[in-house]
């Protein structure tokens, strides 16, 4: 029987940003599997650049969006600063470059509660479970500002049902479950990263993004992992 590090965890106010939105910073209403992969290797204290491979499952509820103005700036160093054009000045030696500087909204999520199940490699599993029981640092997910409240850490045996309620909003990866006719919304999602020969981060051609889709709470689904408390586990 397979078994998972189940993780129950809390944010308020936070955003984990769609990359495709720039005039309103919008939020995806549940991290992306790469933004929970990151915080994991930072909790275990893994180099950076170094990816340990772990399936994990992600759902929850909040309690609905509010948006908040922030300072946004915005610039770059081929840019020569003029005084009438811009609000900042950035001197680097002997040349003055010149940054926009103004306000934007971002999308918040309010009350945001968790639940992270994550299916390291047995060689990992122990190390993963004692940092997320014990992390070395105050864990951040999201924006830098977003910090992570673990309110519980276990180890759960997980096994399949015929037909389950799902008790959160979760993520299920379109290519593990049948929905028939009902029309659901279907994310992108990045997962995983490569470092190419430019030192630069590309998202891997194979098992880089993840298309899921984003199940509702209370609908039913069939022939899913479930834990012992009846929580779907949408593994990817």
């Amino acid at each position: 029987m397979e078994r998972a590090i189940r993780v129950e965890c809390f944010q308020n106010l936070v955003n984990y940003r769609k990359p495709s939105s720039f005039i309103i910073k919008e939020s995806y209403p549940l991290p992306p599997y790469s933004t929970v992969l990151g915080m994991i290797h930072t909790a275990c204290g893994y180099p950076k650049g170094e990816f340990h491979p772990m399936k994990i499952s992600i759902q929850g509820k909040n309690a609905g969006s509010v948006s908040e103005l922030y300072t946004r700036y915005s610039f770059s160093f081929d840019t020569k600063f003029e005084s009438g054009r811009h609000q900042v000045c950035i001197r680097d030696g002997n040349k003055d470059y010149g940054v926009f500087k103004g306000i934007a909204h971002v999308e918040l999520l309010c009350c945001n509660e968790m639940v992270f199940h994550i299916v390291p490699m047995e060689e990992d599993f122990e190390k993963v479970y004692y940092s997320l029981l014990h992390p070395p640092v105050y864990l951040a997910l999201g924006r830098h500002e977003d910090i992570l409240d673990i309110r519980k850490v276990e180890v759960v045996e997980l096994h399949e049902e015929e037909n389950v309620i799902a008790q959160n909003d979760i993520y299920i990866p379109v290519d593990s479950v049948d929905i028939g006719n009902r029309s659901v919304t279907i994310y992108t999602l990045t997962r995983e990263y490569e470092i190419t020969k430019q030192g630069q981060r590309r998202w891997k051609a194979d098992g880089g993004k993840v298309r899921a889709y984003y199940f509702p709470c209370g609908e039913p689904v069939s022939k899913m992992l479930v834990d012992r408390y009846k929580d779907i586990v949408a593994l990817a």
